[in-house]
């Protein structure tokens, strides 16, 4: 079997079918991320599109010495925070699918408790609302984070910036996630 880069570089001889399988190797992981950052599946798959072009007309800057992934999810982020600029549109993350996939820390017998139930509903909605508020470049580490499972050194080159400001940034994001949580709490008169 071929390596990405393998597949890159007979792609870049025009072999269409090494393009091919560089797309069925990734469009779930891209269309996933973007799914992610818009919330809305029409405009993840138009906008998993675009990437799929950008990748192909920027193919011949790829580095062949580094791994495929962090540049091809780099590209996707790009792309997409570039089509939400232009639609002058707020990001939305869903973080249903994350807790979902998440292992269950609770009891079995918990589980299906409706007050336990009832409680992640509404704490998901809450982080969901909260997540709008912050900055795109915090949204960006947060999916790539606790969505896509990346490690930090995995996010550092995907987007391009050294380990140590991706652990910075993760650490502001989730300061100023739990602070407007907070805040949301305080206005309402609960303590969580």
């Amino acid at each position: 079997m071929l390596t990405d880069e393998m597949l890159t570089a007979h792609t870049l001889r025009g072999e269409v079918s090494a393009f091919e399988e560089l797309i069925n190797r990734y469009k779930n992981s891209v269309f996933a991320i973007i799914y992610r950052m818009t919330g809305q599946y029409q405009e993840a798959e138009d906008i998993s599109q675009e990437v799929f072009l950008n990748v192909y007309q920027k193919l011949y800057q790829f580095d062949s010495t580094k791994k495929f992934s962090p540049w091809i999810h780099r590209i996707a982020i790009n792309t997409c925070i570039t089509a939400l600029r232009k639609k002058n549109k707020v990001a939305l993350i869903n973080f249903d699918e994350t807790f979902l996939n998440q292992p269950q820390w609770e009891e079995p017998n918990n589980y299906g408790s409706p007050d336990i139930v009832l409680e992640r509903s509404e704490l998901r909605s809450e982080i969901a609302a909260a997540l709008k508020e912050l900055p795109m470049s915090y949204q960006s580490v947060l999916v790539l984070r606790y969505q896509s499972d990346l490690n930090n050194q995995e996010i550092a080159d995907t987007l391009g910036v050294n380990k140590e400001n991706v652990e910075v940034k993760i650490h502001r994001a989730r300061k100023a996630l739990r602070k407007i949580l907070i805040n949301k709490w305080e206005e309402r008169g609960e303590s969580r």
